[in-house]
């Protein structure tokens, strides 16, 4: 049946005009299909840039988290850092890329020079922001420097901290290979705050480790445990298991888990230790719960599953690591915005199996996982490697959605008392004193520690923390 346009009008049956109607219709379709071609033909890369952007957009389409919202009109004359960004959601914090040479992921301040910081507003400046030492790693270059924890700098490359420079003075930390400090000490009345030394610092080698203290609390017959475990490192498993074992051995009862510089790495690092403070330990029990996009999907993984991608044998049979359970009931946290990734994974992840007791500040907020992407062909067509979110992470009861990070149980602000203690694990802390408050009711307990004198702030508050610094390289799990 022939149709004829007439108007505003379709009249079937009419042959008058049929040959102008056809070459209509055939202008029309033509034009149709020239503008489907366009728009649905595939991208054929004809240099490198456009080979590597392909690679980038087809893998991101595959696995990426938020795959669905990746346009489906990619600039690919974009230079691939540039054309990995603008792939990304807007919801997406931690992915990134690099050429393993000048583009990456920004460096840590721990990992360039070995300390941890914290900027708070000034004690008696409130338009200045001063720098807290809260951690340093021993035999690093702030170590030999005589960096300790509980110091104050009033200056990063000689200029003064406020919150409108605070950004580009920590980008500053993070893109040099060398800075300088000026530090800070309070008078011997707490009255104020004076500059000391100049301090340089160069970069080098950092080899961090997890357990910073291990510590014993006793008070009428009942001991409890205290714990620093800074960094889920699948190397330093076994340091890991031998610092439980000692508190096993010393018939501890409650254990206090300082997780508040841990930034994270290991998922089966994290799984080993859980395995020790689980009660009625089942290797079969849903540790985590991976859910990714259409591709992904959703992935419940046992503790047996998640320890067997550990690169490390130390507690990989679960007979061995079974024997160093310490048969909890509960367990008491200590968390800050510096507390990261595996480490947020294992406060959540715990809590289907004992009481969880969240003692300190907010964490930080990556309930992610994602694993690196590189070029598996052979030879390698592509140099770049990337991770990209790929998972969100959950309990065994489906519970997560943590992005805004895990409130505490009872927040505490670790810097009303200054300076920190620069010994960790003894009372006069603030957020290891709550927790002893909590246990024994008050913090008179065997353990008597010699420290300087401290003093009481308010309004204190924490404006950055670089243990939320994204460890590059770590590779967290890659789910089956």
């Amino acid at each position: 049946m022939t149709y004829l346009i007439e108007g505003n009008s379709y009249k079937p049956g009419i042959r008058m005009g049929s040959k102008w109607l056809v070459i209509i219709l055939l202008s029309v379709v033509s034009r149709q299909s020239l503008f489907c071609s366009k728009k649905n033909t595939p991208f054929v890369p004809t240099d490198q840039l456009g080979i590597d952007n392909k690679w980038v957009y087809d893998t991101l389409k595959r696995y990426y988290y938020w795959a669905d919202e990746i346009t489906g009109k990619p600039d690919y004359t974009l230079p691939t850092d540039q054309f990995f960004r603008k792939l990304l959601s807007a919801n997406d914090r931690f992915s990134w890329i690099s050429d393993r040479s000048t583009v990456g992921p920004s460096k840590t301040t721990a990992g360039l020079f070995g300390f941890q910081y914290s900027l708070i507003t000034h004690p008696f400046d409130a338009q200045q922001l001063v720098g807290v030492i809260t951690l340093v790693v021993p035999d690093s270059y702030a170590g030999r420097q005589q960096l300790k924890r509980g110091m104050f700098f009033s200056k990063i490359n000689d200029k003064t901290i406020t919150p409108q420079n605070m950004q580009s003075l920590v980008t500053e930390l993070q893109s040099n290979s060398s800075a300088v400090l000026r530090l800070a000490a309070l008078n011997s009345d707490g009255t104020a705050l004076i500059d000391s030394a100049r301090v340089a610092f160069q970069s080098g080698y950092v080899d961090d480790k997890c357990v910073y203290a291990t510590k014993l609390f006793e008070k009428q017959g009942l001991k409890t445990g205290y714990l620093a475990y800074f960094l889920c490192s699948e190397s330093e498993d076994v340091l890991m298991l031998e610092a439980i074992q000692k508190l096993k051995n010393s018939n501890v009862t409650e254990l206090i888990l300082d997780l508040r510089y841990n930034p994270g790495g290991s998922v089966a690092s994290s799984a080993k230790l859980a395995v020790t403070l689980v009660p009625s330990f089942n290797p079969d029990q849903v540790y985590v719960t991976f859910k990714g996009n259409r591709n992904g999907g959703t992935i419940k993984q046992s503790f047996r599953q998640t320890i067997a991608f550990s690169g490390s044998n130390s507690g990989k049979d679960m007979n061995e690591l079974k024997s160093h359970n310490l048969g909890l009931q509960r367990v008491f946290i200590l968390t800050s915005g510096a507390t990261v990734s595996a480490a947020e994974l294992l406060c959540n992840s715990l809590k289907p199996y004992l009481q969880v007791i969240r003692i300190g500040a907010t964490t930080h907020g990556k309930d992610e996982a994602s694993f690196l992407l590189e070029d598996t062909r052979n030879p390698r067509q592509v140099q770049w490697m990337m991770m990209p979110t790929i998972y969100k992470v959950f309990d065994a009861n489906d519970r997560g959605g943590y992005s805004n990070g895990l409130q505490p149980d009872h927040v505490v602000n670790d810097f009303a008392q200054l300076p920190l203690s620069q010994d960790l694990g003894f009372p006069g802390d603030t957020s290891l004193d709550k927790a002893l408050t909590l246990i024994y009711g008050s913090t008179q307990v065997g353990v008597t520690p010699l420290r300087q004198r401290t003093f009481q702030f308010s309004d204190i508050k924490s404006w950055y923390s670089s243990g939320a610094e994204v460890i590059p390289g770590v590779e967290m799990m890659r789910p089956r």
